[in-house]
């Protein structure tokens, strides 16, 4: 509904912000690796992906470790204080994996029998992602202690110790809300931990909290919080430094709650509920400690800790999502049925619920060439503005601005490389185009108010647009 409803372009409601990509489609794929994990969800798929975890770990930290050295595949331009981000793109998001990475390791350490050169491994694997936090960010400490507290808690309570089991969770819980206030530069840690980034933080959940007041049922659209974010800002806020902005709440939930209202946050909140209700049930009735079961709620915590501060990053979302989806599937899939108590009609009924249809395999290849097609198309028009932009004509590279599905990056870029070539009124032209496709967008508005030879009118009526944009903004007049 958000998406028929929001008044953005289609491909930018379908695809989400360049770069990051997390629009409708994105979710839609994100939900789907949800269910595919919950129906599949069985003790050895447990273990199976807590290896995974480690394998992926070992291998990106490997790499994060090479990148520190300056060996790096590829001679990225790094926008970053460091160059430690593995294939994320951003070394929050490393750090971040990391963080889940070392606590499923030493969950395994801790609360496992294992044989003393696995054990020397995962200790290696752990130290390997605390070192990449180490050198990426700070993050991941978060991540990892919040990981390696759930499986302590799931190892106590499961060994039915409730006394020490809830001992730890009061602790925690405790230490979990000083370091929250800490965030919001309150309590004793704020000294400490309370940061510019935290600061802008700050701004970027209170706008998003107010335009899903403002917007209660439909919210401002798939990834509309860039276009949304100078206008919910408070006057106070936009005090202290008018200059910044956000096109993503930095909060997995906030964002989502901003781009479909209410009604999308609480079916958000209802899944990962879900799956804190899993780890509650199965602990409840566990007969014995399950230490692949407490890496994966370990995993799953270290996620969840890191969405409420961080952006929904895909290479970070298929492991969270999917995590989701597997607790709560092992939770339905290990309940107690006894098959030998049945009737024999029963037991026949069960046996051919558990094959897989042939038709399955069909759907699969639909559903993966019908993704194929889907994500195509951006694909081949970013690939045709590359070759545009080395071309160096103007006359080429104009029309590839307009190669559908469109892309604002697309047009900002191009209008300033027209600017700075002189070429003033084909930039003007790009602009009034780009305009109708995103009438909300405060940096095309800006940049076409900042032509020198646009007209006193075209000129005021961008900035009329930039003061509806953006209305606390002093500097524009």
């Amino acid at each position: 509904m958000a998406f028929f409803v929001g008044q953005q372009d289609l491909a930018f409601k379908l695809y989400g912000t360049a770069g990051r990509n997390t629009g409708t489609l994105a979710y839609i794929c994100l939900t789907l690796i949800l269910f595919a994990s919950a129906v599949s969800a069985t003790k050895d798929t447990l273990k199976k992906y807590s290896y995974s975890i480690l394998g992926v770990g070992a291998l990106l930290g490997s790499y994060g470790f090479a990148q520190s050295l300056g060996l790096d595949f590829f001679d990225y331009v790094n926008a970053y204080g460091t160059n430690v981000f593995g294939t994320f793109g951003n070394p929050n998001f490393q750090s971040a994996f990391m963080g889940m990475v070392a606590a499923v390791a030493v969950t395994l350490v801790l609360f496992s029998s294992i044989k003393i050169w696995i054990r020397v491994g995962l200790l290696f694997v752990a130290g390997l992602a605390l070192f990449n936090v180490t050198l990426s960010s700070e993050q991941g400490y978060l991540n990892f202690l919040a990981g390696v507290i759930a499986s302590l808690l799931v190892f106590l309570f499961s060994k039915k110790n409730f006394l020490a089991g809830w001992a730890v969770l009061t602790v925690s819980s405790l230490g979990g809300f000083v370091l929250l206030l800490g965030i919001f530069n309150q309590g004793p840690l704020a000294d400490i931990i309370y940061k510019s980034s935290l600061q802008a933080r700050g701004f970027y959940w209170r706008a998003a909290v107010k335009m899903i007041l403002d917007n209660p049922l439909f919210g401002v659209g798939p990834e509309g919080f860039g276009d949304w974010y100078r206008r919910s800002r408070s006057a106070a806020d936009a005090a202290v430094n008018y200059g910044i902005a956000a096109d993503t709440a930095h909060s997995v939930p906030l964002d989502i709650g901003a781009s479909g209202g209410v009604p999308l946050l609480l079916l958000y909140l209802a899944l990962m509920g879900l799956g804190l209700l899993a780890i509650i049930k199965i602990s409840k009735r566990a007969t014995e400690f399950d230490v692949v079961f407490a890496s994966i709620v370990a995993a799953w915590v270290a996620y969840q800790a890191q969405s409420v501060i961080s952006i929904n990053q895909l290479g970070l979302g298929v492991w969270g999502w999917s995590l989701t989806g597997l607790l709560i599937g092992y939770e339905i899939n290990s309940r107690d049925v006894a098959v030998e108590n049945l009737p024999k009609e029963s037991r026949k009924t069960v046996a051919i619920k558990e094959k897989i249809p042939a038709s399955a395999l069909l759907i699969a290849f639909a559903v993966g060439g019908a993704g194929f097609a889907v994500s195509l198309p951006p694909y081949l028009a970013a690939n045709k503005y590359y070759k545009a932009l080395q071309s160096g004509d103007a006359n080429v590279l104009i029309p590839a601005t307009y190669a559908k599905p469109y892309d604002r990056n697309r047009f900002l870029y191009t209008a300033q490389v027209l600017a700075e070539n002189k070429l003033d009124e084909q930039a003007i032209k790009l602009l009034r185009d780009a305009s109708k496709i995103y009438p909300d967008s405060f940096d095309l508005w800006s940049q076409w108010a900042g032509i020198p030879t646009a007209s006193p009118a075209e000129i005021a009526t961008a900035k009329a647009q930039m003061i509806r944009l953006d209305p606390y903004n002093p500097t524009i007049k």
